[in-house]
């Protein structure tokens, strides 16, 4: 379970999302500041988590956390959002491994392109090896889920191992090889001196990369001892990450300057080396740089395991609850795993594979995430105001702590992304707000086909 906790954290975002955060701050010491007040509050939300797990058994995780807390409609909107929003999370580590794939092997252009007009630009939908490949990573992902929930760990504990050993070994080369230059420690001018937006970017930016934590909240059904197990392999995991990440950061920044930093791979320049990829350039050469992508795609393939994993387990429980169509809720004879499930997720990944960029897609389901991050820290709150004041000790009120820092924290990232406004956010909450007019009509639908007594 551990292994799945931190497999679902780690992936691409740690190789290429310093450069937007130090493009945003222009300060090591604000840079540190965020990576580390982001590990604080994933940590404060495993926690949250870890205390509604030992109370609510079962797989499904946020799902069940708040049908119990606060009613059928949250829990349904956020099993909505993980069917329509959630696969985009696959699609994009798919997409991450075909970028890093081409690094190594040589993959042609598209086999189809075509010219999307939008207002009075355009846009372009291809189709080529890229998309196919990307495509087929997520099948084969799928079916080694079918295969059962055990084969599926130890697939995933053997990634995980590969890629925190590769990450590590490549902290250790920076730290023992790596010498700083004197214009590494020449600072950029903070952006608009930091202002508010700005550090909510760089925190959502560093937020994306903690996104998978929650993952192993969905698995409580099918493990052994949850109530024990998951808070443990929680808060374990979300703390190995926050200091490995933090190690990481650090080792950037002592062979790299800040200028260099800013100018690897983003939105904003595209067509650049990763920062992990400039770092090693710098430290070991040329060579040694070449093989770096295959440590990404190690990475960005275990955080898709982990969310083909994860995912379909919120549909299974929807699908029981009958809020999905009862096949979802089935389970394979020989593998115990809910096959149609992963079926339609693999399936609906797909599609945002072939038609979603990395960068669009990470935007999209973080924003989704703190949503309901958000409301199931309210609703672990809310369920507390019943308790007893015998019940009220210490631990009580530490907990409850922890969970309004989470929900304040959660809460600020919304709004300040909110009012910088994107097309992504927009997509997040549109399709987010659909799932009310659904669950209006899967109601009706369900009070005319239950039994009369």
């Amino acid at each position: 379970m551990l292994a799945i906790v931190v497999g679902s954290i780690v992936g691409a975002g740690i190789y290429i999302r310093p450069a937007s955060i130090a493009q945003l701050l222009g300060s090591p010491t604000s840079i540190l500041s965020v990576w580390l007040a982001a590990g604080a509050l994933s940590l404060c939300g495993a926690l949250t988590y870890a205390q509604l797990a030992m109370r609510i058994s079962g797989s499904g995780g946020e799902y069940q956390f708040l049908q119990v807390t606060l009613g059928r409609l949250p829990a349904f909107l956020f099993g909505w959002m993980r069917l329509t929003i959630a696969p985009a999370v696959i699609a994009g580590m798919a997409v991450a491994f075909t970028v890093f794939l081409s690094d190594v092997i040589p993959i042609g252009g598209p086999w189809f392109h075509w010219i999307l007009s939008r207002g009075s630009g355009a846009t372009y939908l291809d189709f080529g090896p890229r998309q196919a490949i990307a495509v087929s990573l997520i099948v084969g992902l799928a079916w080694v889920n079918c295969r059962g929930v055990r084969r599926a760990g130890g697939f995933q504990v053997a990634v995980t191992l590969g890629k925190v050993l590769g990450l590590l070994a490549l902290v250790g080369a920076i730290v023992i090889l790596g010498h700083s230059r004197p214009e590494d420690s020449v600072a950029l001018a903070p952006a608009s001196q930091a202002g508010v937006l700005t550090v909510s970017a760089a925190s959502l930016a560093a937020m994306a990369t903690y996104n998978g934590w929650a993952n192993a909240a969905m698995l409580g059904g099918e493990i052994r001892e949850p109530e024990r197990v998951l808070p443990w392999a929680l808060v374990c995991g979300v703390s190995i990450v926050t200091i490995l990440y933090l190690v990481t950061n650090v080792a950037f920044l002592h062979v790299l300057s800040l200028r260099d930093i800013a100018s690897a791979n983003s939105t904003a320049y595209p067509a650049a080396a990763s920062v992990a990829s400039k770092a090693t350039r710098q430290i070991l050469g040329a060579r040694a740089a070449a093989a770096l992508p295959v440590l990404f795609a190690l990475s960005v393939l275990g955080t898709a395991h982990c969310n083909i994993l994860a995912i379909p387990r919120v549909l299974f429980s929807m699908a029981r609850d009958r809020l999905l169509p009862q096949s979802l809720a089935l389970v394979g004879t020989h593998s115990g795993t809910p096959n149609r499930a992963i079926a339609l997720v693999a399936t609906l990944a797909s599609m945002f594979a072939v038609v979603g960029s990395y960068d669009r897609l990470t935007n999209m389901t973080t924003f989704s995430f703190l949503l309901f991050f958000a409301l199931t820290a309210f609703g672990f709150l809310w369920s507390r105001r019943r308790s007893q004041a015998s019940a009220r000790d210490r631990r009580f009120w530490v907990t409850t702590a922890v969970a309004v820092v989470f929900l304040l924290g959660t809460v600020w990232l919304i709004l300040t992304t909110a009012l910088r406004g994107s097309v992504e956010t927009l997509a997040a909450v549109g399709l987010i707000g659909l799932g009310i007019p659904v669950f209006g009509v899967l109601h009706v639908l369900r009070s005319r086909v239950s039994p009369r007594t």
